[in-house]
């Protein structure tokens, strides 16, 4: 088995993936289709099991396959499908609910162009993370891009806040994260769950997020999502121990002006 992925963002796969090291990972699709069984087996609204298998022989796209067979197409020793299925795993009713929001999204615009919704719930699908703090002041500084304030000043607070990642693409990428390198994030207080933000749970996430997509109030645009920079994570590099590194604004970019009073 290759080394098993240490850093912060990983900590929420790194159980699921310890069930991998009695063989190669990443492991082929049949592998993670055992992990499925093993663990509990998502399934859509439907009732119809999830199941993890290379790509059949059909002209059927992604998501119209997910929704109409259940199979979530898996090639074999790919991280960025490893962690696809890591993912469906941990927040099985949002992928659930992000497929059918996709083939709804599908259906009304006939297809033709993809449009701001199904956009945005790519983005989310493949970068996307939910970080959760019941520090107001740490999450107005994050939407408003005072990185130095919110990752610098109040490092505190940023290490003790809760970090969901569910964005498969991002997972892969912060493997080797390289400068620059982004998530598209959810800010949300602990209230927003009912509960506080320490005591939230992957499960609590989960079922938060895809009640929001079975009612179509979020997201409904890219702009939804916010861009954070995640080498400036506690932990994710030995560079951000010091203040200097929140100085390079070619990666902790201010806010573009047209978002300065939202």
């Amino acid at each position: 088995m290759h080394d098993m992925p240490s850093g912060p963002l990983h900590a929420g796969v790194r159980p699921l993936l310890a069930r991998l090291a009695d063989g190669e990972c990443p492991p082929a699709a049949a592998r993670l289709d055992r992990l499925a069984l093993q663990t509990g087996r998502p399934h859509l609204a439907d009732g119809r099991p999830v199941s993890f298998a290379p790509c059949p022989a059909d002209r059927l796209d992604y998501e119209m396959r997910v929704a109409t067979t259940g199979c979530v197409a898996t090639r074999d020793a790919s991280w960025h499908d490893t962690f696809n299925a890591c993912v469906w795993l941990l927040f099985p009713r949002c992928k659930a609910a992000m497929n059918r929001r996709h083939v709804v999204e599908t259906a009304r615009t006939g297809g033709a162009a993809r449009g701001r919704i199904r956009d945005a719930l790519t983005q989310f699908d493949e970068d996307g993370m939910v970080v959760l703090s019941d520090d107001r002041q740490l999450l107005d500084a994050l939407r408003h891009h005072r990185w130095r304030e919110a990752l610098w000043e109040r490092r505190t607070a940023m290490a003790s806040a809760s970090l969901f990642v569910f964005g498969h693409a991002l997972l892969e990428k912060a493997l080797a994260p390289h400068r620059g390198l982004c998530a598209k994030v959810r800010y949300a207080g602990g209230d927003e769950l009912g509960m506080q933000a320490e005591r939230a749970t992957t499960r609590d996430v989960d079922a938060w997020l895809a009640a929001q997509l079975d009612a179509g109030s979020w997201p409904l645009a890219p702009r939804d999502l916010y861009p954070l920079p995640v080498l400036g994570l506690p932990g994710m590099t030995e560079d951000n121990v010091h203040a200097a590194y929140f100085d390079d604004a070619s990666q902790f970019r201010p806010l573009p002006a047209h978002r300065v009073q939202e």
